[in-house]
């Protein structure tokens, strides 16, 4: 898919929530700036991103070190204290379960029927506090569960960020926001729900059956094969009744967001429906909608309703035929005691429950392996090659050159092709073109965010995507149509959580731009927490401008920055820009021809 490439993990393209892996994305625009762990809370970290399919992806790390191969056993090892820990309490919780039919055995048998009231009381607290120990072990096994399960939403999370700062900018041009979203939210969550409700539940699950089977065999064999006949039926009537379910909760998630967006979009757009007095056709739609969604939401409840009232009728038929068999309707051909007797029913109806929970659990663990695959392909994509440092290219004049350059979103589909452009220190140059001719393209190029597929852009004899992000902030000023905030007060509006960049730097530029007054007539001036509701498009282009001016950078690249503005705002952006070309490089995408008479050469894509 060709497409403009949003700002690998760029300010402008993801804003990642500190703990929670979510993030907001605009693929609309583009940019530099990566957030980076490295730097602790000031989080983000100055850096172009590009093209570099040599290099491999391999991930290192607790989680994932030993990703490439598939084996469960070998990830389960970095967790193998609180794995054992789980296993002796699953052997416990299971064990647990058993108790309580075995002591009713003998308060039924050895006091009740035997008419013996000494020692009753002590038993009736025996069988209490077998409840006691199985809810004591279910505690442990959640809070086990709960403790593996959110260490390695932990990991992951923290693995794939890692990996996101180090995508070249092409992975984000062909995979959109939601997708990526997916893959730190939904994936990640699988993956942690394949352990804690998915394998373990699964185990414990299946040792509960054993169990019980057991348990019941060894009062009698035919009562034995009977709970065992039980469990493929109650299997097949699960996963008739569940298949329909997810179907038509499917159904009716998709009904449910039909209507979700109608409302969203009559109130996005409600001055446009009375303008055009087509509120009777809004509410036609959406009475529509609801009755589709009513039908399938019926679909669900009625599988929903029918399913416990079948696996009740289930159970106390089950019931029945042990009592029928047991109590002489047959000639009491079990052969076993009344306590035995009521054992069994109690072990009868804990066997619906797990055979129940298997569908769940199964379908927990295929969504577990799908997110699986998912990150593992995800941490096993390209990485951008390695920076290096030019401390040179900050102490002469430098010039800017394509030489031969194409470059193509998706192959055979060139969107520059063989473009030759030198662009003299000093020099002021606007790029004009129809629309999708590549200008935005060229620009990214220039700063080292792609990387051409064929040819070569040098800044100063030096191919941009090879320099360190911090370098490259003191080379390129990259200012764009939109000023992407992010969460902060003004300072860190422009600071980006550089902290080499100080206070009075941004102050200084803050001047330079003219948006002192506006900054200090705020609440709390520079300490304000920046939105773009403080601040009109103008202002706001002059605060990309200060962003881009800070480190006092040799080349200046903007991106139609006059764009959408009016005549009188127009006029001081380009007073500002004139004022900050001084003797910089200036390389502009423009169309106005007030930014055209500036310029000293035009070039046309």
């Amino acid at each position: 898919m060709r497409g403009r490439p949003p700002l690998t993990a760029t300010i402008a393209c993801w804003q990642i929530q500190k703990n929670t892996g979510r993030f907001s994305h605009s693929r609309r625009r583009a940019g530099m700036l990566k957030f980076d762990k490295k730097r602790g809370n000031d989080g983000i970290k100055d850096s172009y991103s590009h093209m570099s399919p040599s290099r491999g992806g391999s991930s290192q790390g607790t989680f994932f070190e030993t990703y490439g191969n598939p084996s469960f056993g070998r990830y389960f090892l970095c967790y193998k204290k609180y794995i054992a820990a789980l296993a002796l309490v699953i052997a416990a919780v299971v064990a647990a379960s058993l108790l309580p039919p075995q002591v009713l055995r003998l308060i039924v048998d050895d006091y009740l029927m035997a008419g013996k009231a000494e020692g009753l009381l002590a038993m009736g607290g025996i069988y209490l506090g077998t409840f006691a120990l199985v809810g004591f072990f279910d505690f442990l096994k959640g809070w086990l569960l709960t403790t593996v399960g959110q260490m390695i939403v932990k990991n992951v999370r923290s693995k794939m960020q890692q990996k996101l700062t180090k995508l070249p900018a092409s992975y984000f041009t062909k995979n959109s926001s939601g997708q990526i979203t997916s893959k730190f939210i939904n994936d990640v969550d699988n993956i942690s729900a394949l352990f804690t409700n998915g394998v373990i539940s699964m185990a414990i699950d299946c040792f509960k059956i054993v169990g019980i089977i057991i348990s019941i065999w060894f009062f009698s064999v035919t009562m034995g094969i009977f709970a065992l006949g039980l469990v493929p039926i109650i299997g097949l009537l699960t996963r008739f009744f569940k298949v329909r379910m997810l179907r038509s909760q499917k159904a009716n998630l998709r009904e449910l967001g039909k209507v979700n967006n109608h409302i969203s979009e009559s109130i996005r757009n409600i001055l446009m429906i009375k303008a055009f007095h087509k509120e009777k056709y809004m509410e036609r739609r959406y009475r529509t909608y609801l009755a589709e969604n009513y039908q399938t939401m019926n679909q669900v409840n009625f599988y929903d309703s029918c399913y416990s009232p079948i696996i009740q009728i289930m159970t106390a038929c089950s019931i029945g035929f042990i009592l029928y068999l047991a109590m002489g309707g047959s000639g009491n051909v079990l052969g076993i005691s009344i306590g035995q007797v009521t054992a069994s029913v109690n072990l009868i109806t804990n066997l619906f429950s797990p055979i129940d929970s298997l569908g769940t659990e199964l379908a927990a663990i295929q969504k577990g392996m799908s997110g699986i695959d998912s990150v593992k392909a995800f941490l096993q994509q390209p990485e951008e090659a390695e920076k290096e440092m030019f401390p040179e290219l900050l102490n002469r004049d430098i010039e800017l050159e394509f030489q031969h350059v194409t470059f193509a979103y998706e192959k055979g589909q060139d969107v520059i092709k063989d473009f030759n452009l030198r662009v003299g220190s000093g020099e002021n140059v606007v790029v004009t073109g129809r629309t999708g001719a590549g200008k935005s393209t060229l620009f990214k190029l220039a700063a080292g965010i792609l990387q051409p597929v064929s040819g070569r852009v040098l800044v100063g004899g030096v191919e941009p995507f090879r320099i360190t992000g911090t370098e490259k902030r003191k080379i390129f000023g990259y200012v764009q149509q939109d000023f992407s905030f992010i969460r902060g007060n003004i300072w860190d509006q422009i600071s980006l959580g550089d902290p080499s960049i100080k206070k009075k730097d941004i102050a200084e530029v803050i001047e330079f731009v003219g948006l002192t007054q506006a900054v200090t007539n705020l609440e709390r001036g520079f300490e304000t927490l920046a939105d773009a509701e403080l601040f009109s498009q103008g202002q706001r282009q002059l605060l990309a401008i200060a962003r881009a001016m800070v480190c006092n950078p040799k080349i200046l690249l903007l991106d139609e920055v006059t764009a959408n503005l009016d005549t009188v705002t127009e006029e001081k952006i380009v007073s500002v820009l004139k004022k900050a070309g001084g003797d910089r490089t200036m390389l502009s995408i423009a169309h106005r021809p007030r930014v055209l008479s500036e310029a000293e050469r035009k070039i046309e894509l």
